[in-house]
C-alpha cells in the first residue's frame, strides 16, 4: 500500500491562499454591507427595466432601459430648437467656447478648409453650412428619442403612418393591451395613457384634444430616418 504524503513546500502554501483569499474576501463583503448591497440593487431596478436577458458559457447578459417616467421626463426639444440663449453673435461666441473641445476644434478647422476648399460664395457657404447643421441636430433628437422608445411604441408610429397619419383612442388602447399582454410583468402598473406619454412629451404625435391622435411632421420625420437606418430599429429596447 503506498502512502500519499504532501510536502507544503512555500510555494504551496501561496498558491492555496490565493486561491482562498478572493472568495473569503468577496463573502466577507456580502456579508458585511448585505443590507446595502441590497438596498442598492433595489433601488437600481425601480429606476431601469430589464428589457434583455441571457446566460450562456460566455457569460450573463443583461440590457437595461430607463423607465419612461411621466413624473420625470420633460419634453425633449432642445435637439430640435436653437438655445435661448444664442439671440447675439457674442452669446453664440460664448456658448461654443464653453463647450468647445480639443476634437471639436479639429472638426472646426477641417469643415473650414472643406467649405474653402469648394469655391463657393459665402452665401452658399453658409446654406451648406446651415442645412447640414439642421441634419446634425435632426439626427441628434431621433438619436435622443432611441435612448428611450420601446419597439412597440415604434411598431404604433409606424401604424398611424400606415392608416394615413392617424389612429383612434381605441385604436392605440387595443394596442397596448396587447403589448402588456406580450410584456409580461413588466407594464403591470402601466396604463395607456402612461404608455403614450413619452411619445407625446418628445412630439412624436399629438392629441386633438378628443379621441384622435396624429403624427406630427417630427413623428413622420423620424420614421422616415429610421426606415432608412433599420439597424437602429433592431437596437429599440425590446418591449
Amino acid at each position: 500500500m503506498v502512502e500519499a504524503t504532501c510536502t507544503w513546500t512555500p510555494q504551496l502554501i501561496v498558491d492555496l491562499i490565493k486561491g482562498v483569499v478572493w472568495p473569503l474576501t468577496v463573502i466577507f463583503i456580502v456579508l458585511k454591507f448585505r443590507s446595502n448591497i441590497l438596498e442598492w440593487i433595489k433601488g437600481f431596478f425601480s429606476k431601469n427595466t430589464v428589457s434583455e436577458f441571457s446566460a450562456g458559457a460566455g457569460g450573463v447578459y443583461v440590457k437595461l432601459a430607463e423607465k419612461q417616467s411621466t413624473e420625470t421626463k420633460k419634453p425633449s426639444n432642445t435637439a430640435t430648437s436653437l438655445p435661448g440663449t444664442m439671440n447675439s453673435v457674442e452669446e453664440i461666441h460664448k456658448q461654443h467656447n464653453e463647450q468647445q473641445t480639443e476634437f471639436s476644434e479639429k472638426l472646426y478647422k477641417d469643415i473650414q478648409e472643406h467649405i474653402h476648399a469648394l469655391g463657393v460664395s459665402s452665401e452658399e457657404q453658409v446654406n451648406i453650412l446651415s442645412k447640414e447643421a439642421s441634419i446634425l441636430k435632426s439626427v441628434l433628437f431621433y438619436v435622443d428619442v432611441n435612448k428611450f422608445l420601446f419597439r412597440s411604441q415604434f411598431n404604433l408610429l409606424s401604424m398611424m403612418l400606415s392608416t394615413g397619419g392617424s389612429l383612434s383612442k381605441d385604436d392605440i388602447q387595443n394596442h397596448f393591451l396587447a403589448t402588456k399582454n406580450l410584456a409580461g410583468d413588466v407594464f403591470s402598473d402601466w396604463d395607456w395613457v402612461k404608455y403614450i406619454a413619452y411619445p407625446i412629451e418628445v412630439r412624436l404625435f399629438s392629441s386633438d384634444g378628443g379621441d384622435k391622435y396624429t403624427l406630427t411632421l417630427a413623428g413622420r420625420s423620424y420614421l422616415s430616418f429610421m426606415t432608412r437606418n433599420p439597424r437602429f430599429v433592431d437596437e429599440l429596447v425590446k418591449l
